[in-house]
């Protein structure tokens, strides 16, 4: 038996948006138990056609001897290690022996439910594409409205209100608006420091469409740039071009990474993270496209290409855009300007 516990697999096998809950898989029927509170919506995914059929038992005094009953004559129950913590490991092993459930041994899951969503089908692409429409729609309006006093703060609430606006039901992660020498720290956080009549901006941003998340960055000049930032910009704006035209279905990720930092040259040095990673019901996911990386590309993949140069104490810039593997192209979902 298989013991699914991370919200987001179950959202992805029987679209279960509840907190509270697991499913047992097994070679031939798979169990979802969760409590009185969601039982109305787990009786209506019961009976719909979600990926993984289920029968569905409530969490109620019959709990012990339902789950006493499925796991008869079982002798593996595989977890998924990446989702539980050790506490929770230790509090299962106890209530299984309290069932008097004896010779369980207990295994992380070889094939995690992951590697299932690293191809995306066509329900899946279509909220992707939406989600990224949402977000390219929500920077046009956000870039109309900048101007000069308003703070990395301001911006990122903007942000979102407009995501909320346009169509989004959650951002995917807090947005980075970074002024200045602040875009000069991939992940920084939003502060009270304003915009000014000629800074450097760098927005990365993200919306959420149907669970399914987009993510982009962008970075633009409020003035006339620097021949120094204007080099840089196009360093890091040759370097995801030639990734995003190398990238297609049976590449290895990490040759698209070397790629990219070898167009960089002496400046791949500031080049810190990986140039992107797979995208979906979460933000990150698998595939990981850096020089470690023994992934190979497969056609729906959904992956980001965000390579970046950051120069301590004076700027940064990233791009990024987000778009499908196919079998001899990279489908851009990215439409805002560069």
């Amino acid at each position: 038996m298989k013991l699914i516990t991370s919200k987001t697999n179950l959202r992805y096998l029987i679209n279960f948006t509840g907190s509270a809950g697991f499913l047992l898989m097994g070679q031939r029927k798979n169990y979802f138990f969760t409590d009185f509170r969601y039982r109305a919506l787990a009786q209506k995914l019961e009976k719909e056609n979600t990926r993984m059929p289920f029968t569905f038992l409530e969490l109620d005094e019959n709990f012990e001897k339902n789950f006493k009953k499925i796991m008869k004559g079982k002798s593996l129950l595989e977890f998924e290690d990446h989702d539980m913590s050790v506490a929770s490991l230790v509090s299962w092993k106890k209530r299984l022996k309290k069932m008097d459930i004896k010779g369980v041994k207990w295994k992380a899951i070889k094939n995690p439910i992951s590697q299932l969503r690293q191809i995306k089908d066509e329900e899946e692409i279509k909220a992707l594409k939406k989600s990224q429409k949402i977000n390219d729609t929500v920077l046009k309006e956000v870039r109309s409205h900048l101007k000069p006093g308003m703070t990395e703060l301001e911006v990122a609430w903007m942000i979102k209100s407009l995501g909320y606006k346009n169509g989004a039901e959650d951002i995917s992660f807090e947005p980075i608006v970074a002024f200045d020498e602040s875009s000069a720290s991939p992940h920084h956080q939003n502060t009270r420091k304003k915009l000014k009549k000629n800074s450097i901006v760098l927005i990365d941003m993200g919306m959420k469409y149907s669970g399914y998340c987009s993510d982009m960055t962008r970075t633009f000049f409020m003035g006339k740039a620097t021949n120094e930032q204007t080099n840089i910009y196009q360093k890091v704006l040759d370097a995801q071009l030639a990734a995003m035209s190398a990238c297609k279905s049976g590449i290895k990720t990490s040759k698209l990474d070397k790629l990219a930092r070898e167009i960089m040259g002496e400046h791949a040095t500031f080049f810190g993270h990986s140039l992107g990673h797979g995208i979906g019901l979460d933000v990150h996911e698998y595939p990981s496209l850096s020089t470690r990386s023994k992934a190979t590309l497969k056609e729906n993949m959904m992956v980001t290409i965000e390579p970046g140069i950051y120069l301590p104490g004076k700027f940064g810039v990233r791009i990024e855009d987000m778009g499908r593997v196919t079998k001899n192209a990279y489908e851009s979902f990215t439409a805002s300007p560069k």
